[in-house]
């Protein structure tokens, strides 16, 4: 994802559009989680009234308090209690629905999103934010929706208060005001703190993951100690953020514990001279005490709930950066009909494209690739055959100049129809959860069972799939995969088969195989290529000595094209890679193997003597 300042947000505006766009729909549970909430607080507030008419009922020895007080007592707390109950219930039920809706929106808008953002943050940070990010929005929003319940009760015990003698409650009133200040300062840095704990928790995850992926690389060069020192660096300054936050965060109840000792110590001294002058009795002493008691835990419980609130304000910073980040690449209006295909023709005018970071990997490219025909395009690492290939189905859009699709813009095209016209086969076969079966049928919507047989038939893959214990059904767990690189390799041409779209991407398909896999992935991708638009990266130039044209690039340009011997009676790039590749001599015989992917000659350019020969002009 593109880098970026967060966007400082205010709690109203944080949490303002938390409440439209994924509490707002829970209005009516809400309501009944308000009305439990106000149950909470009117029966736990009603305990300093209840003592106090105890109180004054045993001064003046009312016989009946011995049974309406006990069973006051035990009405209150069964009251509390269940509310309180169904409160949390009704709470969490509505936060874990919010929690798994922004779970959802962030993985779609992560699978949306432009591939030059999304590229820019690495997977592991990113999927900390379903984690790390998430639990935080929802902890603060269970402290928020707490605090109303403590601000209720405050309320309503101030109320019971105010009843009992209204100038000492006034007077208790203004010290619990007066510690919000502190509480405030304490807060800022509670949310400073942790927009940098949270950048960490991404750097951490990062560096696990790291090494973890590369632990044969890793032990192979003796690197564990490096590693694990890095990852040390990373948990140490997550130790001393985390710290930081305790810190700040226990200061709280402290701060709180102290503020209620001073209104207790007030209180008491207040209530010594009033009961001097008679202006208040024993009922309304021990009443006030019990309210106060009532009221000193939720007061505490809103200086958490207020840092906590602040945490959650830094988390959903992050979200929303991620949410409205803005898609460059724009649908276009023009649709396939159902069943028609595209021709194939490509064509690329005065094409430049530059990296977000500034890197420039294509300069003027023009190249008109003819539908039905095979274009292989090489040159040394990094210059720029993979980002052709990216602009095709635009998973990048050009800087400059333009691409067209059988004579129309690909901007003009619906993203969703073009990319219906284009099949890929990469070196990195890649394999999703679900069955065999599923793993072929990402290739074609709707496609039947029948079909992803066929489609495996043609690949060369119907033989190990039905040797598998389950068969096509066969389930796949990508974290555990046992498919040998060539059986990955045949389900994706099978997928590939299976979509039987008009352009074929061959990005070094064969690349990491061994020879015998290759031999057999070879014949199926000539059958996958026939009649259809193909272009190919390869490294070994054996695969495609056969193509049509061979597209020779270097440093973002395209410095030359032609057939193979036209390449190679040039010379240049591609004769200087060839030589690389290949020892002319006899003894080095290739064992007369043909290379192809479905070109339309079929020349004998893997006999050395053969290739001697021509490149002698014999």
């Amino acid at each position: 994802m593109a880098k970026k300042d967060l966007k400082v947000l205010s709690a109203r505006e944080a949490y303002g559009r938390l409440w439209r766009e994924w509490l707002k729909e829970h209005n009516f549970s809400l309501a009944i989680t308000f009305v439990l909430m106000f149950l909470v607080a009117v029966s736990a507030a009603g305990y300093a009234k209840f003592i106090q008419m105890i109180i004054s009922a045993f001064e003046i020895n009312s016989p009946s308090v011995i049974w309406w007080g006990p069973v006051g007592i035990i009405s209150l707390a069964v009251v509390k209690g269940l509310s309180q109950y169904s409160q949390l219930l009704l709470q969490n039920k509505i936060l874990s629905r919010v929690q798994a809706n922004l779970q959802y929106k962030m993985f779609n808008s992560l699978v949306n999103m432009d591939l030059a953002n999304l590229l820019a943050e690495s997977p592991a940070a990113l999927a900390t934010r379903f984690s790390a990010d998430i639990e935080l929005i929802r902890g603060s929003t269970n402290s928020i929706l707490g605090s109303i319940t403590a601000i209720l009760t405050v309320i309503a015990t101030f109320g019971v208060m105010l009843s009992i003698d209204w100038a000492l409650t006034i007077s208790l009133i203004f010290i619990f005001i007066l510690a919000f200040g502190p509480v405030g300062i304490v807060g800022a840095k509670v949310r400073k703190i942790s927009v940098n704990t949270q950048k960490e928790i991404a750097y951490m995850t990062e560096a696990v993951n790291e090494g973890l992926a590369g632990i044969r690389m890793v032990r192979t060069y003796r690197l564990e100690k490096r590693l694990s020192d890095n990852a040390l660096s990373i948990f140490e300054r997550l130790f001393k953020l985390r710290l930081s936050i305790v810190k700040w965060q226990a200061s709280v109840s402290p701060l709180m514990e102290i503020l209620g000792a001073v209104a207790i110590g007030l209180l008491l001294l207040l209530v010594a001279l009033r009961m001097q002058v008679g202006a208040i009795d024993l009922a309304g002493f021990i009443g006030l005490l019990t309210a106060l008691g009532v009221a000193t835990n939720p007061a505490r419980k809103l200086g958490g709930a207020y840092a906590s609130a602040l945490q959650g304000i830094a988390a959903l910073e992050r979200v929303y950066e991620l949410f409205d980040t803005p898609n460059k690449i724009k649908d276009g209006s023009f649709n396939f009909e159902k069943k028609e295909k595209a021709l194939g023709n490509l064509n690329f005018s005065n094409v430049d494209f530059l990296y977000p970071d500034g890197y420039q990997a294509l300069h003027n490219i023009n190249l008109n690739i003819e539908a039905g025909k095979s274009y292989a395009f090489v040159g040394r690492s990094g210059a720029g055959k993979s980002t052709i290939f990216n602009l095709l189905p635009r998973l990048f859009d050009s800087s400059k100049g333009t691409i067209s699709l059988d004579g129309r813009s690909l901007l003009d095209y619906k993203i969703s129809s073009l990319r219906d016209q284009i099949s890929v086969v990469s070196q990195d076969s890649i394999l999703l959860s679900g069955t065999v079966l599923d793993n072929i049928g990402f290739g074609k919507e709707g496609a039947s069972r029948e079909d992803c047989i066929t489609a495996a038939q043609d690949a060369a893959a119907d033989k190990f799939i039905t040797n598998l214990k389950d068969g096509y059904d066969t389930k796949i767990d990508p974290s555990k995969i046992k498919f040998s690189g060539g059986e990955k390799q045949r389900l994706s041409i099978a997928r590939a088969m299976l979509r039987d779209a008009p352009i074929l991407l061959l990005d070094e398909p064969t690349s990491a195989l061994d020879a015998q896999s290759e031999s057999q992935i070879r014949k199926a991708l000539d059958e996958l290529s026939k009649n259809r638009t193909t272009l190919i990266i390869a490294h070994r130039l054996s695969t495609i000595l056969d193509a049509d044209q061979i597209v020779v690039m270097d440093q973002g340009k395209i410095v030359d094209q032609g057939t193979h011997p036209e390449l190679l009676e040039r010379g240049g790039i591609y004769a200087e890679l060839f030589n690389l590749q290949f020892d002319l001599s006899p003894k080095n015989d290739l064992q007369n193997r043909e290379r192809s992917f479905s070109g339309t000659k079929k020349n004998n350019w893997s006999n050395p003597l053969f290739r001697l020969s021509k490149f002698l002009g014999l």
